[in-house]
C-alpha cells in the first residue's frame, strides 16, 4: 500500500546531528514516514540505526535537528510523552514480564490510557469498573488479532522466543499507538517465526492503519514488505527510496547489501 507521495508525514526527522563526546553517531539524517507506510531502516551494524530509532522515540536527545510528530516539534519531549501522544515502540530484546502471563502482559500496556485515579481504583467503582472491563475487552481483540488465544493465560516465561516477542507486540498495540517503531523485530527468530511477525506488521498497518518504522537486518523480509527504505552508513544516510531500487544503488551495494 502505497501512500500519497504530498501526504504530511506521520513522523519526521529533519538534520539530525547526535554525538557521543568525539563520536558523531548521526550526521544531518533526515527522514519521513508517511501515513500507511512501512519504512525499514537499514545498514551495517554501528551505522546509526537504533541511535537514530532512539532520537525517534525521546531516549536520546539530537545535539541539533528536530522531530516532528503529525507536525508539531517533539524533540524536547519525554519517552512516556512520546508514548502518550501515540508512538509505540518496541525494542531488540524483549521487554515482558516473564512471571505474568499473555493477557495479563498486554494489560499493562494500557498504562499510560488510563484515567481514573487511585481512589477510584481502591474502591473499584463506576468509571473505574467500566474502564477495566473496556481495557480487558481490547486486550481480548489484541489477544484474537495476534492469534494468542490459547496461551492467553500461559506464563509469558514458558513460552517460546517467538511468541515471547509476540506478547511484546500486543503491549505496543496496547498503547493505541498513531505510529510503531520496532527495533531489529526479526531478531533472533526461525524462519517459520519471521515469516509470522512479517503477517503481522503488514496487518498492524493494513487493517489497524498504523504505519510503521523498523529496523531490520533480513533484507529478505524488509524488501518483501516495506514501502520503502532508508540506508544508513557511519551516521549518514546514503540512499533513500522503494526497495526495488535500494536493490540496485551502488552505494548501497558497496556499503551493506554486496553483490550477489
Amino acid at each position: 500500500m502505497l501512500p500519497a507521495p504530498d501526504a504530511r508525514p506521520v513522523l519526521e526527522a529533519q538534520d539530525l546531528m547526535l554525538r557521543f563526546g568525539a563520536v558523531e553517531a548521526l550526521k544531518q539524517v533526515s527522514i519521513r514516514v508517511l501515513p500507511g507506510e512501512i519504512h525499514a531502516i537499514i545498514g551495517p551494524n554501528g551505522a546509526g540505526k537504533s541511535s537514530l530509532l532512539n532520537c525517534l522515540s525521546g531516549f536520546y536527545r539530537p545535539q541539533t535537528g528536530a522531530v516532528r510528530f503529525c507536525g508539531d516539534d517533539i524533540t524536547a519531549l519525554a519517552p512516556n510523552r512520546r508514548a502518550a501522544i501515540g508512538i509505540g515502540r518496541t525494542f531488540q530484546g524483549i521487554q515482558t514480564y516473564p512471571s505474568m502471563t499473555a493477557r495479563e502482559n498486554i494489560l499493562t500496556g494500557f498504562h499510560n490510557r488510563m484515567r481514573t485515579g487511585l481512589l477510584g481504583a481502591l474502591c473499584y467503582w463506576g468509571a473505574t469498573r467500566r474502564e477495566e472491563e473496556a481495557f480487558a475487552a481490547k486486550a481480548e481483540e489484541i489477544i484474537e488479532f495476534l492469534e494468542l488465544e490459547e496461551l492467553r493465560h500461559a506464563v509469558v516465561g514458558d513460552l517460546s522466543y517467538g511468541l515471547r516477542k509476540r506478547v511484546d507486540l500486543g503491549r505496543a498495540i496496547a498503547l493505541d499507538p498513531k505510529i510503531l517503531i520496532m527495533d531489529e523485530p526479526m531478531a533472533g527468530m526461525n524462519p517459520e517465526e519471521k515469516g509470522d511477525l512479517a503477517r503481522y506488521i503488514l496487518d498492524i498497518r493494513d487493517a489497524r492503519g498504523i504505519p510503521v518504522v523498523l529496523v531490520e537486518h533480513d533484507m529478505e523480509v524488509v524488501m518483501d514488505i516495506s514501502d520503502s527504505v532508508t540506508v544508513i552508513d557511519f551516521g549518514r544516510v546514503i540512499a533513500h527510496g522503494a526497495p526495488a531500487e535500494i536493490r540496485r544503488n551502488p552505494a548501497v551495494i558497496a556499503a551493506y547489501l554486496g553483490s550477489e
